[in-house]
């Protein structure tokens, strides 16, 4: 099973401050699908939603990670609720 210290180590620059900051995400987990094994980056995040004037809002996002620990491109989905990615990731 993959970790997340596995994935931060594959990928300093990723997990570091400024880009954190920039994507406004507050946490970071390894999660794995239960029918593919797959791990999954599942980022809790602020994502951009107080742009334009609009009230901060919590999602929730993911990123495939490839064999070698790359991330991936985010799903199309953004997730409002925690329950929303265990439901997503017993499907995948």
């Amino acid at each position: 099973m993959t970790t997340l210290s596995e994935v931060k180590q594959a990928q300093p620059e990723w997990f570091s401050r400024g880009n954190k900051k920039f994507f406004n995400d507050l946490t970071y987990k390894v999660l794995h699908g239960k029918k593919s094994k797959r791990p999954f980056l599942v980022r809790k995040t602020y994502m951009w939603s107080d742009m334009f004037g609009r009230e901060r809002r919590i999602s929730w996002r993911i990123n495939p990670l490839k064999e070698d620990l790359t991330i991936a491109p985010l799903v199309d989905t953004i997730f409002r609720e925690y329950e929303d990615v265990k439901d997503w990731l017993s499907d995948n």
